[in-house]
């Protein structure tokens, strides 16, 4: 059994205390040290039955110029995803109506 689950799409090794350095639990809460300072720097997840969000800032992913223009944002309800992403760096598909492609790069 266990809390960890093959079928998660958020799991993170960065918040699980488990195989840091000098890694204490006590029941059910457990610490650790970790040998990355700041990648993530800060990171956060949670994972109760059907309901699953994950949060991290990692500025390793900030080394070069153009890596602070890479955005996306998504949500989905039912059937229906929305999403926004940066058009300066997703070029290839400016206006797509019913799946066609009416401009892009």
């Amino acid at each position: 059994m266990g809390n960890s689950s093959s079928s998660s799409s958020y799991t993170s090794s960065a918040t699980e205390s488990h195989g840091k350095s000098y890694h204490t639990k006590c029941i059910f809460f457990g610490c650790g040290l970790s040998d990355n300072m700041c990648e993530p720097a800060l990171a956060s997840d949670v994972r109760c039955c059907c309901f699953e969000a994950a949060v991290k800032v990692d500025p390793s992913q900030c080394k070069d110029a153009h890596q602070l223009c890479i955005a996306r944002a998504g949500v989905k309800v039912g059937p229906v995803v929305v999403d926004a992403t940066n058009p300066f760096v997703d070029k290839h598909e400016l206006i797509v109506v019913a799946e066609n492609k009416v401009a892009g790069c």
